[in-house]
């Protein structure tokens, strides 16, 4: 190939790139027709932001016939792309013509020898900045919102390309795109490092489909073999190869898998439950703005079967236990999706659903009970239900709600039996569903008095600021997380005085712990038991309960409680009543 500038030099020296304004060959001026224009006003809706032109420059680079290499230097000033392909002869008619009108050019929307489409990309290409296109002896100029009012760009604006000699013969194709500065985010912005890091993404898979490297800010994008994309993954993984594409899967549903047409970054899925990449052998069917797939597309429609087997394949090698939600969505709207499908078999054992006691259950055993429950998020009487042999379904779970959705779904291939109301059943059953405080505390025996008001001491001691009452549940106690805490004839195990001081210790330390209410659905996760392991554990709070135990040893209890200065509440009329 003809030696000729390399990328560095073009960033780096503006006097080579042309002759001054004054010396155009043709003087030319190249026009879009009023059709063009309209596709022009769609591109500029479509192209999200610079990336997208700059991809549209690099993939003409990749098309380009003879081209080994496209080289790309990004700046927040100019980005530069410069192929060594055989170039295109800008002095020619039909050179021009596919330069500067939409939707001219060779390629073919069912070619799969380019990557490109349509020809329309120089138009999201001259709607970032002022654009010079130059090959072999000539360069195309355009400046779209006419900011530029010297050199090539004085006499163009709008969508007119002007055409002028340039001072040497140049091999391939460079685009200089000089940045509109609201096409730029800031430099130090976190959107710019963005910018690039999302530009190497689009060309991840490019060589391995073309043999063509990209090169980005000096450093090639290439990833390889698709398959090495999963080769050390942590996480169960399967690759696999058909006619259409290359699958490389990995168990990483949060992360989505990245789809690439012939090499180049589509989008990513989230909807089939895994991670990894597939590449597609030939171009997949785009969308207008080339960020999603055309619902027509029949290669994309082999490789969505071929996703959905390889998918059932990897999901049998992860245990039911690390299933995330997003897996057992997946799983049940794929059984719920065909009665005749093998997955609906093939997951029905799988422990898919949660019970109220957050344990998992699966349709099975869910089909064959006489009647299951539902409830949105666990409650006491639920759990107590579901530990007596019931089925009591939790829809905070996403699976599990969808499955309620599917119970009522007379298009669904899936059934449930009949429900109980859960809270009639816990009722019947004897088993407490409510959380009540007790406002009328006159109306407390005589242990519960002491333990309340021991409770109240401890509180003070402690420096614990929440109010403290006595109430009715099934917990140990309960707290709103921020204003009070409710204790219960349970947060005691035994009458004997040093056993239930302890128990109550205890007790108040793990409900001031709490930052959000302990109703329900208490967070008893990692940050949780550091920080109520941290209460209990710390000397000054064990050394004041030790100190309080010693006064009421040497004092007894009456006179800790005046010298705290914590008696009882009596409330007018009302016996009962529930905290708010």
């Amino acid at each position: 190939m003809t030696d000729h500038p390399t990328l560095s030099e073009f960033a780096t020296n503006e006097a080579t790139d042309s002759r001054p304004a004054s010396q155009p060959s043709t003087d030319e001026t190249v026009t879009m027709t009023a059709d063009e224009r309209v596709a022009t006003y769609l591109i500029e809706d479509q192209m999200a932001d610079l990336t997208d032109a700059i991809r549209e420059a690099v993939q003409n680079g990749i098309d380009s016939p003879g081209s080994t290499r496209v080289l790309v230097s990004i700046s927040p000033e100019r980005s530069l792309i410069l192929d060594d392909g055989t170039g295109v002869d800008l002095e020619s008619t039909e050179g021009r013509r596919n330069l500067s009108v939409l939707g001219a050019g060779s390629k073919q929307r069912s070619d799969d020898e380019t990557i490109g489409e349509w020809g329309i990309g120089k138009g999201a290409i001259i709607a970032k900045g002022a654009v010079r296109i130059w090959s072999r002896d000539a360069a195309l100029c355009f400046d779209y919102r006419d900011r530029r009012d010297s050199g090539p760009w004085a006499d163009v604006s709008g969508r007119d390309g002007q055409v002028v000699d340039t001072e040497h013969h140049l091999e391939g194709m460079l685009v200089k795109i000089s940045h509109y500065e609201d096409e730029v985010p800031n430099p130090d912005s976190y959107r710019w490092r963005r910018y690039v890091r999302d530009l190497r993404k689009r060309f991840a898979y490019v060589q391995s489909r073309t043999g063509v490297s990209v090169v980005v800010n000096g450093e090639p994008v290439d990833k390889g073999d698709p398959f090495e994309a999963v080769a050390d993954s942590p996480h169960p993984s399967l690759t696999r190869e058909t006619e259409d594409a290359v699958l490389a899967l990995e168990y990483t549903p949060h992360e989505g898998l990245d789809i690439y047409s012939n090499g180049l970054y589509v989008t990513t899925k989230r909807e089939y439950g895994l991670g990894g990449v597939v590449v597609s052998k030939g171009n997949l069917t785009l969308n207008f703005a080339r960020n999603d797939i055309q619902s027509g597309c029949d290669r994309w429609q082999r490789i969505d079967n071929a996703l959905e087997q390889a998918r059932d394949d990897l999901y049998a090698d992860v245990s039911d236990d690390r299933l995330t939600a997003e897996s057992r969505e997946v799983m049940i709207e794929a059984m719920a999706s065909d009665g005749d499908d093998a997955s609906d078999e093939q997951w029905a054992d799988r422990k898919l659903f949660q019970l109220a006691t957050e344990s998992r259950i699966s349709l099975e055993e869910i089909q064959a009970a006489p009647k299951i429950g539902w409830v949105d998020g666990a409650q006491k009487g639920a759990d107590k239900l579901v530990e007596r042999g019931y089925i009591v379904l939790d829809t905070s779970d996403s699976a599990t709600q969808r499955l309620c959705d599917l119970a009522t779904d007379e298009d669904t291939s899936i059934t449930v039996p009949e429900t109980f109301d859960v809270g009639e059943q816990a009722e019947s059953e004897g088993v407490w569903t409510g959380y009540h405080r007790i406002e009328d505390e006159s109306q407390l025996n005589a242990d519960q008095r002491r333990y309340l008001r021991f409770a109240r001491v401890l509180a003070k001691e402690l420096g614990i600021e929440r109010n403290v009452y006595y109430g009715e549940a099934s917990a140990d106690a309960w707290t709103d997380g921020r204003t009070y805490i409710v204790i219960t004839d349970s947060a005691v195990t035994s009458r004997q005085r040093a056993v239930w001081m302890h128990d109550l210790y205890l007790v108040m330390l793990h409900e001031a712990a709490h930052g959000t209410s302990s109703r329900d659905r208490p967070s008893h996760g990692h940050h949780f038991e550091s920080t109520y392991r941290s209460l209990v554990e710390e000397p000054n709070n064990r050394r004041s309960f030790a100190k309080l135990v010693q006064q009421v040893v040497d004092e007894g209890f009456e006179s800790v409680f005046e010298e705290y200065e914590v008696d009882l509440q009596q409330s007018e009329g009302v016996s009962s009543g529930q905290v708010r």
